[in-house]
């Protein structure tokens, strides 16, 4: 039986969550588990801040591998396809080469290898996201967004806490197996499964490019289209709106582990056990709002996310006498986890809805930088401001933020983006037609 994408919204699904899930898999060994290893090795807080820092640069970086995948392509295997596959086994075998590090761990080794298996799953991150764009109907994008958010979360959640045990009981080689296990079983699924009917399992099989979108051959002509593209109206007005509602879930992830700790009293390990699961759960629920971001728009449930992030910070700014009330608090904070997850969700699948198809691994890749980018902001705007404000007031500043998002949002308009890219493509079109026509005519006169 022939397994391809385009063929299976099943199979689609359940790829896309595959992929997100292998995202989450060194997220979780690096990000989580191994700065608290560090820290029992006898790391201070400068190295392990570095150490943060360098391996999570790739994915500030990730808008510099669109443009590649954009204008390079193996048709023949499916237009994004090759690329899944080969940032999935740079993972594979970046995540093994890391298991070869001998203990005690030279911190410089670990952190170089860190940041290749990062730039691997970075690339896939973007490869995927193109993929996604390529293969899924408007209508199963809320869906997918949702099932493929609820993947990463899985992944890094469940892999920081198997990655903390196997660290702590058999040492980083035991952690970085299972790690490289995990993504080499998705590597697997991914080389059976083809884009779309027809195309080639591997270089050396039989088959030919299918109905995919052709890629970007003229690179100056690419970042022309890319120009033209994201200055338009509805796309600059739906970046605006992004940049303060991520600008909102900045300062709340700043502010909040302040709060805890210092205002409520708890230890820090207590405040990760609960923010973890709590982040898990709130990715469960964000699943059973994906078909309805495809059956009532994105801009709607974003909206609504929006609403839910702007109350519940409102409401516990405007409820302080229950602050020492842990149900309570635990209770709120899984209500602003809920409403994040729907913005994130639905932000995705709105701006993937907004792309060109031939740039769309490029100009989605800068949205998502855009996001992390404004995120980063909302975090130094708290570094700034939050020392001369009140508990409440920080967390009223995130309502505020989240606010700002929502008026900005309507001021989008889906259906005039659509007009807008049907008219940029008519254009192109018929530049295209009009060079070929002068091509045509001035033949006979090369020939003479």
């Amino acid at each position: 039986m022939t397994l391809a994408l385009a063929e299976s919204r099943t199979l689609r699904f359940g790829a896309f969550t595959a992929f997100y899930f292998a995202q989450g898999v060194p997220i979780g060994l690096l990000q989580i588990s191994m700065a608290a290893w560090l820290a029992a090795q006898g790391a201070g807080a400068a190295e392990i801040g570095t150490f943060i820092g360098i391996i999570t640069l790739p994915w500030a970086l990730k808008l510099i591998s669109g443009p590649f995948m954009d204008r390079f392509s193996f048709p023949a295997m499916g237009r994004r396809r090759p690329w899944v596959m080969a940032a999935q086994g740079g993972l594979t075998v970046s995540l093994l080469a890391l298991a070869l590090v001998p203990e005690p761990v030279d911190l410089a080794t670990l952190t170089a290898l860190g940041f290749v298996v990062m730039a691997f799953a970075a690339v896939q991150d973007v490869a995927v996201d193109g993929m996604a764009i390529d293969l899924l109907a408007e209508e199963e994008r809320g869906r997918a967004n949702a099932l493929m958010a609820f993947g990463q979360v899985a992944g890094y959640s469940a892999f920081s806490a198997l990655c903390g045990l196997l660290l702590a009981q058999f040492g980083l080689a035991a952690a970085a197996l299972a790690c490289a296990a995990t993504v080499a079983l998705i590597f697997a699924f991914i080389a059976v499964c083809r884009e779309r009917a027809g195309e080639r399992l591997l270089p050396w099989s039989a088959g030919a490019a299918g109905s995919a979108p052709a890629p970007t051959t003229n690179v100056l002509g690419m970042f022309k289209d890319l120009a033209r593209t994201l200055i338009l109206p509805m796309s600059l007005a739906l970046v605006t709106a992004e940049f303060f509602m991520r600008a909102a879930g900045g300062v709340f992830i700043t502010v909040a582990p302040v709060f805890a700790v210092q205002t409520l009293g708890y230890e820090d390990h207590v405040y990760s056990a609960w923010y973890g699961p709590l982040s898990g759960v709130a990715a469960f629920i964000g699943i059973l709002f994906g078909p309805a971001i495809d059956r009532f728009g994105g801009k709607r449930l974003l909206a609504a996310g929006l609403i839910g992030t702007a109350a519940t910070a409102a409401a516990f700014a405007a409820t302080q006498t229950l602050w020492g009330n842990g149900t309570f608090v635990a209770a709120m904070l899984l209500a602003h986890l809920i409403a994040s997850q729907v913005v994130f969700v639905a932000m995705i699948a709105l701006f993937m809805n907004i792309c060109r198809q031939r740039i769309a691994a490029t100009q989605f890749a800068i949205y998502m930088s855009l996001a992390n980018l404004s995120r980063s902001a909302g975090a130094f705007l708290a570094a700034g401001v939050s020392g001369g404000l009140s508990d409440a007031l920080n967390f009223g500043l995130v309502g505020l933020l989240a606010g700002v998002g929502l008026a900005c949002l309507a001021l989008f308009n889906p259906a005039r983006h659509a007009r807008d890219i049907e008219r940029l493509d008519a254009a192109d079109a018929a530049g295209a037609t009009e060079a070929a026509d002068i091509a045509h005519d001035e033949a006979p006169l090369a020939k003479q």
